[in-house]
């Protein structure tokens, strides 16, 4: 495992030698780690971000801002319950494990390239 990112609320690993090859990462938060693939991030990230400020649509909110986060796919259900500070944290962790995840394509857009001898 090699640590990508961490913060107040958790860390994201990179997971070698997988069982399931498609879960590249792995989420600690509180006591718990989530296996994930990289569609599943970004698809979690999809939804810290509408969760920021805005009211849920259930009745047991009833119009409210709602106090949790429910991701779901195939494999598995992630059902996180929330306050304003967590989901900060929560969306800095993931921001944070994306751009170390997308570092090097980063790096080589904006690396500066050197000038040939005969321009």
């Amino acid at each position: 495992m090699e640590l990508l990112y961490q913060n107040d609320y958790g860390a994201t690993y990179r997971i070698f030698h997988s069982p399931n090859p498609s879960c590249e990462i792995q989420l600690v938060i509180d006591t718990a780690g989530l296996f994930m693939s990289r569609s599943d991030l970004d698809h979690l990230f999809k939804i810290v971000l509408k969760s920021h400020g805005s009211s849920c649509t259930c009745q047991e909110c009833g119009g409210d801002r709602c106090n949790k986060i429910w991701c779901t796919n195939p494999l598995m259900d992630i059902h996180l319950k929330v306050d304003e500070r967590i989901l900060f944290l929560l969306e800095d962790l993931i921001k944070g494990t994306l751009f170390i995840l997308d570092m090097e394509s980063t790096l080589e857009e904006h690396r500066l390239k050197p000038k040939n001898d005969g321009e």
